[in-house]
């Protein structure tokens, strides 16, 4: 009980930010009806299958490629699997809402991908497009604008009988600095070339993620029935150049805002003047202070213009080509082979390996000068004359003793100096940043591997009777053990890992009467994830493997195999200058005689760290599993 609960309070949870837009939706509608509305419903399902309703985006008029500003918070703990499951409706105002696709997104892989989008077909027609990113509280922009003498699009451009609808777009720049994200949609004012906006409430966690000098793009357009909008031109600044602008706070009159610190629309190449736009509130909430850089203008972004309502496309990213690995030194047995003697590895060689950057700790800032206040003068009165004073006559004084002895306050404080004191009291504590977590290095391009080693020691009981560990009946659709650790737990991990190839190996099996404590299961060095470790480890108990099972059970051949395994994927990934981390999982039923620090810390390296999987029928039921973490330090192996 006591190790559950320290499992789960180690349990790492954090918000995450979904995203939607389609392409390519099917027509639902009548002839006479034009393009449909779409709108999306997302829910969540859980491990036992029931669906939890997250939420619906807003209606987007007229369009088969719509772009949904609506987003949605999941909390979520990447040691487990989390599925979404999103519904395409068509909106239809004299009738009931028509399906238009659906699709089941599994939020672990879309976070894990690079720029952290994935496309998946659904099921009814159209191509659905999910973003996850990382997500943070920052407090909100309640933000109003007002557009002045914006130049017509109807009318042939004089807007005599017919003036525009205009509304405005937030984009923000993406964290790859290639496109733009659509974060807000205003609604249209009607029929008007000076447009009030309705005041706005943006989350700056999906407006700038906190950044308050990310570029922004603001676009004005004229809103159309039939969902063709009309470019009105644009605008690009940031959180604090729309502070910096605003100005209705010291006329408190619209009508009277005044035109020097407004932004000025422009379009085309030749970047057309098409009115300016007027910041009339722009005021941040929830945030207790704001760093603002003296000189808000953004860094130049860049300068292909995506269409109305549509993200950019986004370049996919590239595919690391990992080198072939030859092991040198700590080498995995690859069966049937000539029974050769016992052979120990040695450990591979020490060599340079990165480590990830140290989290920037600020100093405390040094204590502010505090002038102390100077006494009144107070002259003295002068002496009418000199008057000379008797001398006085010597007499030697013994020699001071110890000072006396003040005992300390009833409370037990020490006694703190008045100097000490009054320095400290100007001194203002800044708390260090939080260290980076597991996402934030995948987030920035670490390189994930996992590695896998199962147990093949005989106190594992003979896999052709029931009930024990490595039985399954007929290898059918019923999992032992070893399987369903395989499942429950390699699956989360094996979604992390960047190129979906996992070398897999056991210990404690006998090939030709020779026990190996490490050794390749399969016909291959490297297996394509979950799917190819469960088949390589059923060709293990087939006659072809060669295998028996034996003891005793120790495992430190494998991890000094991993650990060179490790080394290798941590070189291939200095050449192409990122970072690189392998885990190594171990699959046992914990009857292990070399479960030692020693046993573990005879790698050299800091690039790995060994989970156990301990399976057993003695724990509560069969499909409870204890997580026992320990991390590879040099020759400091430590307790997570």
């Amino acid at each position: 009980k006591t190790i559950l609960q320290h499992t789960t309070q180690q349990i790492n949870k954090m918000k995450v930010q979904l995203s939607l837009y389609a392409k390519n939706l099917p027509k639902v509608t009548s002839l006479f009806q034009g393009a449909a509305n779409p709108y999306a419903v997302v829910k969540t399902l859980s491990e036992d299958g029931k669906a939890v309703d997250v939420g619906k985006t807003e209606v987007v008029t007229k369009t088969l490629d719509p772009t949904w500003t609506t987003r949605f918070i999941l909390e979520h703990d990447f040691e487990t699997t989390l599925h979404v499951s999103v519904a395409v409706f068509h909106k239809d105002d004299k009738g009931e809402p028509k399906p238009m696709g659906s699709a089941l997104i599994d939020v672990v892989t879309v976070a894990d991908s690079k720029p952290f989008t994935v496309s998946k077909g659904m099921k009814g027609g159209g191509d659905l497009f999910v973003k996850v990113q990382k997500y943070e509280e920052k407090g909100t922009l309640h933000l109003q604008m007002k557009g002045t003498q914006l130049k017509s699009t109807e009318g042939l451009g004089l807007g005599i009988l017919v003036k525009p609808d205009p509304y405005f777009e937030l984009h923000r720049l993406t964290i790859d600095r290639k496109g733009w994200d659509l974060v807000h949609r205003s609604p249209p004012v009607r029929n008007t070339l000076d447009p009030v906006w309705a005041e706005a409430v943006i989350d700056l966690g999906t407006l700038c993620r906190g950044d308050m000098n990310l570029p922004l793009r603001i676009k004005v357009f004229d809103h159309e029935k039939n969902g063709k909008h009309v470019d009105m031109g644009e605008f690009q600044s940031s959180v604090n150049g729309l502070l910096a602008s605003k100005n209705f706070s010291a006329t408190q009159d619209i009508n009277q805002a005044d035109l020097a610190s407004a932004f000025t629309l422009r379009i085309g190449k030749n970047k057309k003047e098409m009115g300016q736009v007027v910041v009339l509130r722009a005021d941040l909430i929830g945030m207790e202070t704001v760093a603002r850089s003296q000189d808000p203008a953004p860094s130049e972004p860049p300068k292909q213009d995506p269409a109305p309502s549509e993200p950019p496309k986004q370049d996919p990213a590239p595919t690391i080509a990992a080198a072939p690995i030859v092991p040198e030194v700590a080498v995995a047995y690859t069966p049937p082979a000539p029974a050769p003697a016992p052979h120990s590895p040695q450990p591979p060689t020490a060599y340079y390996a990165p480590q990830p950057p140290a989290p920037h700790s600020p100093q405390p800032p040094t204590a502010y000068y505090a002038p102390q206040p100077t006494a009144a003068y107070s002259p003295q009165p002068t002496a009418a004359y000199y008057a000379p004073q008797p001398t006085t006559t010597y007499s030697p004084q013994p020699p001071a003793g110890p000072p006396s002895y003040t005992p300390p306050p009833s409370d037990g404080a020490p006694f703190v100096p008045p100097g000490v004191a009054a320095a400290n009291a100007h001194q203002h504590y800044t708390p260090p940043p939080p260290p980076p977590t597991f996402e934030a290095y995948i987030e920035g391009g670490c390189l994930f591997n996992l590695a896998v080693a199962i147990d093949f020691s005989a106190s594992n009981g003979d896999p052709r009777q029931m009930g024990n560990l490595h039985y399954a009946s007929s290898w059918g659709d019923d999992k032992n053990e070893y399987e369903r650790a395989l499942h429950d737990v390699g699956s989360v991990l094996a979604k992390h890992d960047t190129e979906q190839r996992h070398p897999f190996w056991g210990f404690s099996g006998k090939f030709q009467g020779q026990i190996r404590q490490s050794f390749q299961c399969g016909p291959n060095a490297e297996v394509q994830g979950i799917d190819g470790i469960q088949s390589a480890y059923r060709s293990m108990f087939t006659s072809r493997s060669g295998m028996s099972m034996s003891e005793p059970t120790t495992i430190t051949d494998v991890i000094k195999t991993a650990a060179h395994y490790a080394k290798k994927k941590s070189e291939q990934a200095r050449y192409e200058k990122c970072l690189s981390y392998t885990v190594l999982m171990i699959i046992t039923d914990g009857k292990l005689e070399d479960f030692t620090k020693e046993g573990m810390g005879t790698t050299e390296i800091s690039v790995m760290s060994i989970l156990f999987s301990l399976v057993s029928f003695l724990i509560f039921s069969p499909s409870i599993f204890f997580f026992v973490i320990f991390a590879i330090n040099c020759d400091r192996p430590y307790n997570l």
